[in-house]
């Protein structure tokens, strides 16, 4: 495939990635959101009641931390053929991004265990407690740490390759301070009903910066595939 080719897919694919992500979440926002898990019974029963939905929303996770491979797989490419001397920042953000997708495929493989156990016959509350806050401790600071890792190193991969503008570059950089300061929730209790704790809101919340700097990023190798198409 040519280069304009190669810059084209991969913006396509994180667009497509992140575009996934972003619908799940407002499949999810929409299904409401889970009672306490203190309460293990209404919990069950809620997890039997959305099996649809919370179905639907896993399965467009997986869908788009697949696709994402694509798109760090692609970028390490370009970097690499615009800047030899700069391939082991790539392989660094390329291997970033695999160890925070696998995570990713793993707490959603245990959501989806939580799903599939709860729509059976015998399903144990307490069973089904443990799957979830496992699944949500998974996608706190184990999940942020080689975010904001991946984070920074994609912000400098594209500001020493010059293959993103310089305001990507910024946006990783800003958003792996970010990221890193909400692992730190990991000191917290476990609640998924508060706000700064170790399964709580500001988990799902660091997702943003993930999602900013790859949409940023995807549109502008679109558009860099397309103008170089044309040259």
């Amino acid at each position: 495939m040519s280069r304009p080719g190669v810059v084209r897919w991969t913006g396509v694919l994180g667009l497509a990635a992140i575009l996934a992500q972003i619908l799940a979440a407002i499949v999810a926002s929409v299904a409401g959101s889970a009672p306490p898990v203190d309460d293990p019974v209404k919990f069950l029963t809620f997890a039997r009641n959305s099996q649809l939905a919370s179905t639907t929303v896993l399965m467009l996770f997986f869908i788009g931390f697949s696709l994402f491979i694509g798109f760090i797989a692609g970028l390490r490419a370009i970097a690499v053929a615009a800047a030899p001397e700069h391939e082991w920042l790539a392989t660094t953000v390329f291997g970033a991004g695999v160890v925070l997708t696998v995570l990713g495929l793993v707490g959603n493989g245990l959501a989806l265990a939580v799903v599939g156990i709860a729509a059976s016959n015998h399903a144990d509350a307490a069973q089904i407690r443990l799957l979830f806050e496992t699944e949500r401790l998974l996608g706190g600071a184990p999940w942020l740490v080689p975010s904001a890792f991946y984070l920074g190193a994609a912000g400098s991969l594209g500001a020493v390759t010059k293959i993103l503008p310089r305001w990507l570059a910024l946006a990783g950089w800003i958003g792996a301070v970010l990221v890193m300061a909400a692992a730190f929730s990991a000191y917290g209790a476990s609640d998924p009903q508060a706000f700064w704790s170790v399964n709580g809101s500001v988990t799902f919340l660091a997702f943003l910066p993930f999602w900013v700097w790859t949409l940023g990023a995807s549109v502008v190798l679109v558009r860099q595939g397309r103008t170089d198409a044309r040259r």
